[in-house]
């Protein structure tokens, strides 16, 4: 990113919500990436996609300088048109989430990063490949420093969590009277023995400050959910968070 795109991103944040300089604390080892344009919302409301966790080179350090800008210098390029290391099945498969098109254009999931924030549950990393699964303690340890000291600060209406792990360990929230799960119509597509979870609870999440609304997709690495259902899940919760 060039200094004047920097410059254009910083101006865009009225000075009450510029996190640049944020003081946040110790257990916060990975601080979220946001889009410069996250205050204004997708359809007006806040939207944060949740991950489960992140991986590392070998021998990668899990110091501070490392990992608190691990996750905005990994997602700060899918802002852009141009891409040079962002094009896996695991970012298209979030371009195509947020664009809610198949035939999307860079700079359209370029405009629609700008408007979303992300992190992984899990403040450590997993390991150093993808067959590394986070441990449980980590996801439910991530989810008690993401409602105490990130939440209040990002202040989302609503939250997307990928991947049903994530969203077995994250302790937090509560469903309510009339919210209308999610149903995932082709999650049991094909000829298959095996039957996936269609209906996904919706959920209220409250902070300090605000609350949100939440549900789960099953992972995008999986390939268990299609694009149009993971896509669906964000539009549904969106249309939800819009109504109160």
């Amino acid at each position: 990113m060039t200094k004047g795109n920097q410059a254009v991103r910083k101006s865009a944040i009225p000075p009450e919500t510029d996190l640049e300089g944020h003081p946040w604390p110790n257990e916060v080892r990975f601080t979220p990436y946001w889009g410069d344009l996250y205050w204004g919302g997708t359809e007006g409301r806040r939207v944060l996609l949740l991950g489960e966790s992140h991986y590392r080179r070998e021998g990668t350090s899990d110091s501070l300088e490392v990992t608190r800008p691990f996750t905005q210098d990994h997602f700060r390029e899918m802002a852009l048109p141009v891409r040079n290391g962002r094009d896996g099945p695991f970012f298209k498969a979030l371009d195509l989430i947020l664009t809610g098109r198949q035939n999307y254009q860079l700079q359209d999931a370029a405009e629609a990063w700008r408007r979303v924030a992300f992190l992984n549950l899990s403040q450590a990393f997993a390991g150093s490949q993808a067959n590394h699964r986070p441990r449980n303690q980590a996801l439910r340890d991530g989810g008690d420093v993401l409602v105490r000291d990130i939440l209040p600060v990002l202040r989302p209406d609503v939250v997307l969590v990928l991947g049903r792990t994530a969203w077995r360990f994250f302790s937090h929230g509560e469903p309510r009277p009339g919210l209308e799960p999610f149903i995932a119509q082709q999650v049991n597509r094909g000829a298959g023995k095996r039957r996936y979870i269609k209906s996904r609870e919706v959920w209220s999440l409250d902070y300090t400050g605000g609350s949100a609304l939440m549900t789960w997709v099953y992972h995008p690495s999986w390939n268990v959910d299609t694009w149009q259902d993971r896509a669906g899940a964000l539009r549904h919760l969106i249309s939800f968070a819009k109504q109160r």
